[in-house]
């Protein structure tokens, strides 16, 4: 038994010596592991950019040595035959507004697009395939997180740029605790941030200037006090819009302030690194900024990603006859009707109302009313008109109960309406808002069936309940933001042939005056 524990007993030694060295071979990797971890991490909270000290000077601020210039590199064009025609969105978080706001407007531009979060760490997805690019385009919604990239993230995707001559848009947005005056990283830019601005205007010189026209002055005050402006030296930043300082900034420090020219948006022209970008110093809630947004996209993927100037609007005035006494249209609102008409016809061609309307209701108003009816029969040929059905019922409720059931089994409920139009008017194009889905208004598609084209409706906010402009739901401001900016606006900057829905008894004679 002694002998046995002898032979035994160094075994055992062997091996807990291995266990130690294997060990402390594991604590040696796992240790590196976590130094390389800690070295390229980012901070938890946001890097802010460089803190600015003289913002006329052309170096950078700040004590320390400075850095050399950096060798500007050749421009390159968009390789059209080289990337995908793919948008690679940078957000914050799958439920961040501006994010939203961004991919909103390129579904309802039909431009193809990729969300990821914007990587921390040597997380950035797949760029190439082969010696094929993936994207077109990369938009951040935090220039930050582009700024703050690790070196290898930063190199990687920046060699991708060049060498694909892909285009770069980011956001900057000012927070409570932005810097007021900084040097954005590794760029010869600087940022003067939550400002009150006012007095937009667009720079006409800018070269991506597609849809946005330069035009008078915007006068007035611009929403909110967190606009960021940008200044440089460098040849290769051109302004693109351009504000001035509200009166109540003007006491405070700094050469800039007293500027008139204070560029919110600017244009980087390749000119510092070889990559051309669009830098925003504010979302895209103002109107000006979706315009130059959808303009940057346009400019910077070389046309590909691009919407055309032309738009086809058809406006249908729906319910023409419909509506109880006291809301229904007097000669004066139909002579004002086609005095409209008139003069949105200088401006759009052969420009023509679209009337909707129900026979069974005719001459069912007052008398003043009435005479409102007979006023558009005798002008008849200045519109187009358009049915409904007879009394304004949906029609599908015409069925009995055994029909109706023989068209859902079959699922040709609508197709029975199509049918009956195309027999009894020879009609080959109509519409519907609901397919296939009513909400978001971009997830609309169009259809054919049966010979006859079924268009995706737009509708623009104007509805038959609302008769008077001051009592549009929201109030006259909500309207406002509805076209400068809103749902009517986007409806016609997004779609190129939108078929504008709305009722007679908004005010929709009277907006267009």
């Amino acid at each position: 038994m002694l002998q046995l524990w002898k032979v035994v007993r160094p075994a055992r030694q062997l091996e807990l010596h291995r266990l130690i060295l294997l060990l402390i071979g594991f604590s040696l990797v796992s240790m590196g592991f976590l130094a390389y971890y800690v070295s390229t991490s980012p901070k938890a909270k946001e890097p802010l950019p460089l803190p600015l000290g003289d913002c006329s000077s052309s170096g950078a601020a700040g004590p320390g040595p400075a850095r050399p210039p950096v060798p500007p590199r050749p421009q390159r064009p968009p390789e059209t035959t080289r990337t995908e025609p793919v948008v690679l969105v940078f957000v914050e978080s799958a439920y961040s507004q501006l994010g939203q706001e961004i991919v909103a407007i390129l579904e309802s531009s039909r431009f193809r697009y990729s969300t990821e979060l914007a990587p921390g760490r040597g997380d950035m997805p797949t760029l190439t395939d082969h010696t094929h690019g993936r994207y077109v385009l990369v938009i951040y919604e935090n220039l930050l997180k582009y700024v703050n990239l690790d070196a290898w993230s930063r190199e990687l995707l920046d060699r991708y740029c060049v060498e694909y001559g892909v285009g770069i848009i980011g956001f900057f947005r000012a927070r409570e605790h932005s810097l007021l005056s900084a040097q954005l990283k590794g760029f010869p830019l600087f940022l003067h941030s939550n400002l009150g601005l006012r007095d937009y205007q667009v720079n006409p010189s800018a070269p991506l200037l597609h849809l946005t026209r330069p035009s008078r002055l915007e006068p007035g005050p611009l929403p909110g006090d967190d606009w960021t402006i940008f200044q440089s030296n460098h040849s290769t930043y051109e302004p693109v819009l351009i504000a001035s300082h509200r009166p109540a900034e003007l006491s405070m420090p700094g050469p800039v302030l007293r500027r008139a020219r204070l560029p919110t948006v600017v244009q980087d022209l390749g000119l510092h690194d070889g990559i051309q970008r669009v830098l925003f110093g504010h979302g895209l809630s103002f109107w000006l900024h979706k315009l130059v947004f959808v303009d940057a996209v346009a400019y910077l993927t070389g046309k590909r990603l691009c919407l055309d100037l032309d738009r086809y609007i058809l406006v249908d005035i729906d319910d023409i006859f419909v509506g109880k006494e006291g809301t229904r249209m007097k000669v004066a609102d139909v002579e004002a009707l086609l005095t409209t008409q008139n003069k949105l016809r200088t401006l759009v061609p052969n420009f023509t109302f679209n009337l909707g309307f129900s026979g069974k209701f005719y001459h069912t108003g007052t008398e003043e009313e009435d005479a409102g009816d007979d006023m558009l029969l005798k002008h008849r040929r200045e519109f187009w008109w358009f049915p409904h059905m007879w009394s304004h019922m949906q029609p599908h409720l015409f069925h009995n109960r055994s029909v109706l059931a023989d068209q859902m089994r079959l699922n040709k409920q609508f197709a029975l309406l199509y049918e009956a139009w195309k027999s009894v008017w020879g009609i080959q194009v109509t519409s519907t808002e609901e397919y296939p889905h009513l909400r978001p208004a971009r997830y609309r598609r169009g259809f054919i069936h049966n010979g006859i084209m079924v268009l995706p409706r737009q509708t623009c906010g104007l509805f038959t309940h609302t008769i008077f402009y001051n009592e549009y739901p929201g109030g006259s401001r909500e309207l406002d933001r509805s076209i400068r900016g809103g749902e009517l606006f986007l409806t016609v900057l997004l779609n190129p042939h939108p078929l504008a829905d709305q009722c007679l008894y908004d005010p929709s004679v009277k907006l267009w005056k």
